[in-house]
């Protein structure tokens, strides 16, 4: 996979996890803790965003135009403008850059997002402080300076689409497409944080799988659910993709009985019957029963050539 414009100038790469102490303020400074971190000497503003900040109020989201809204900082009383929240709104004045990380739980790394800018900022009342009373909060409206979110391992439809000589409606389709996928992956992260069956978390190794696939997407809404989605390494993908496994409501991995023993023994994975990988949230249950209804031991003899694709797959 070809490195994004925006690595190439920055000391971290788009979907990578780097350590806190170590990785992040051992080379750009700044506050060791909290969610804005405004480093004296260099030319960032750092922002962290995850599930440890649902117990202060925060509960960071994706809009339906791909632009995120992050709660600024303050645990108890209304937020004030000052301090990160005013070095965020005016970082763009300041010269200074938006960095976004993603907390991925206690003592593990955090994963790289990109870089962001400040384009408005709200107030929205109501929002419980850390004690559970309620304040008013102040929302940034940010935009991704990277419009298109793919660190992910590439599919090779996809690197042949690129190449595609389209006509104007059929490029506009494919931006539009391109632009749903974006969003799709974006809001997987907040859903699922690593790859269920190997344990990888890095995005450069995984791919953002359907659960319901695209095309069978009753609308735009279930195409750009999180819910809709796990994060998987290619082998598992492959496996999930083609219908050679499922998994039920509580996370207990159903393997195909067709599925050749060589493949199970060869292939890198546990794939042990039953195996228990996480349990799911209610919103994935629905993908999850389509999925064993309609992809599970279907998909897989609709190829041309199904054990030719698995044997293929044991090898790279």
């Amino acid at each position: 996979m070809e490195p994004s414009q925006l690595s190439i100038d920055l000391p971290y790469q788009v979907g990578a996890l780097y350590n806190r102490q170590q990785e992040i303020h051992g080379r750009l400074g700044g506050q060791t803790q909290g969610g804005i971190s405004t480093p004296a000497n260099s030319p960032f503003v750092i922002l962290f965003t995850g599930e440890a900040g649902k117990q202060h109020g925060y509960d960071d989201f994706w809009d339906d135009n791909g632009v995120l809204h992050y709660y600024g900082e303050g645990q108890s009383g209304d937020m004030q403008d000052k301090g990160g929240n005013r070095a965020v709104r005016e970082h763009q004045q300041s010269g200074k850059r938006l960095l976004l990380f993603q907390m991925m739980g206690r003592t593990q790394p955090y994963r790289f997002l990109g870089e962001f800018r400040f384009r408005h900022a709200y107030s929205k009342d109501g929002v419980p402080d850390t004690r559970g009373r309620a304040r008013t909060a102040i929302v940034f409206m940010l935009e991704p300076v990277e419009r298109e979110f793919n660190p992910f391992q590439n599919v090779i439809a996809d690197r042949i689409k690129a190449q595609l000589d389209l006509s104007a409606t059929a490029s506009r389709q494919l931006v539009e497409i391109r632009s749903k996928q974006s969003l799709f992956k974006r809001r997987l992260l907040t859903v699922e944080k690593k790859c269920r069956l190997s344990g990888i978390a890095d995005l450069r190794f995984l791919r953002a799988s359907h659960i319901k696939p695209w095309a069978r997407c009753a609308d735009g809404t279930e195409r750009i659910d999180g819910s809709n989605g796990l994060l998987l390494s290619p082998h598992a993908d492959f496996l999930f993709d083609r219908g050679w496994i499922t998994f039920e409501d509580n996370g207990s991995l159903v393997r195909s009985d067709q599925l050749p023993k060589e493949v199970i023994e060869r292939i890198g994975l546990d794939l042990t019957q039953g195996k228990r990988c996480g349990d799911f949230f209610k919103e994935q249950r629905s993908y999850l029963q389509y999925h064993r209804n309609a992809v599970f031991e279907h998909y897989f003899k609709k190829a041309e050539d199904p054990l030719s694709e698995l044997l293929a797959m044991t090898i790279l």
